[in-house]
């Protein structure tokens, strides 16, 4: 990470955000290098909180180049993690037709794209063979899209966010299934310990303000019934 950025704060600095790439519903691309999504919601409103207006605000896909780094806890690139901002899950997507997927023990033997991270998971559950047997290792779980698409594989595993979002894409086309594997938090690196707090205070007013929420729905879409309330987050500091 690029180090703490409270000199950065008022009308002359500007705000590094380092986001994940790859992965539609927290992080979307729009044309003329625009973005949206949940990440990009949540980082704006931290941002703003802190004193930033939109034009001081850049994204990286470079967490060492970054002030602020989305992603999931317990990351290397996470340092003085403030959050968690979403708690969420790992989740299957597979063709609107296809009922014979819908935990993880139907996929036994069918082919399976997942990042490295989860592909982890369904290695440890199955085993080697089946990975070399099964097994498409995508960089980032958008790549997995048209193999799915297609009928190159049958199933992405990824987690619920990016599922909805890559979903989006294909209207129609794709269903999840419902049944989450693997709990996972969010949560933004900021270098330092009195910043972590200050980006603590400001995800606590999005939550209490109604702006989480309205993002959730936004980006979320039909898990916005799994995200009824905001995660609890660490006592303030300040």
């Amino acid at each position: 990470m690029a180090g703490t950025l409270l000199t950065g704060c008022g009308s002359s600095g500007t705000l590094v955000v380092g986001v994940r790439q790859g992965q539609p519903g927290l992080v979307t691309p729009l044309p003329g290098g625009r973005v949206s999504g949940f990440d990009i919601a949540v980082a704006h409103y931290v941002a703003h909180e802190l004193g930033y207006r939109d034009d001081q605000i850049t994204y990286t896909a470079d967490p060492e180049q970054a002030d602020l780094v989305l992603g999931t806890m317990g990351s290397p690139a996470l340092r003085n993690v403030a959050g968690p901002y979403l708690e969420t899950s790992t989740d299957i997507l597979v063709r609107a037709g296809d009922l014979t997927i819908r935990k993880l023990r139907d996929l036994a033997r069918r082919r399976v794209c997942a990042t490295s991270a989860s592909a982890k998971r369904l290695i440890r559950a199955f085993g080697g063979k089946w990975k070399d047997a099964f097994l498409a290792e995508a960089n980032v779980p958008a790549a997995c899209a048209p193999l799915l698409a297609d009928g190159r594989i049958d199933a992405i595993v990824a987690d619920a966010p990016v599922l909805v979002g890559l979903a989006a894409q294909y209207p129609g086309r794709f269903r999840i299934s419902g049944r989450p594997l693997t709990t996972e938090r969010y949560g933004i690196g900021t270098g330092s310990d009195t910043l972590r707090d200050q980006v603590n205070d400001a995800l606590r007013h999005m939550f209490d303000d109604g702006a989480w929420k309205r993002a959730v729905i936004d980006y979320l879409g039909v898990l916005a019934t799994r995200y009824t309330s905001p995660p609890a987050l660490p006592r303030s500091q300040l």
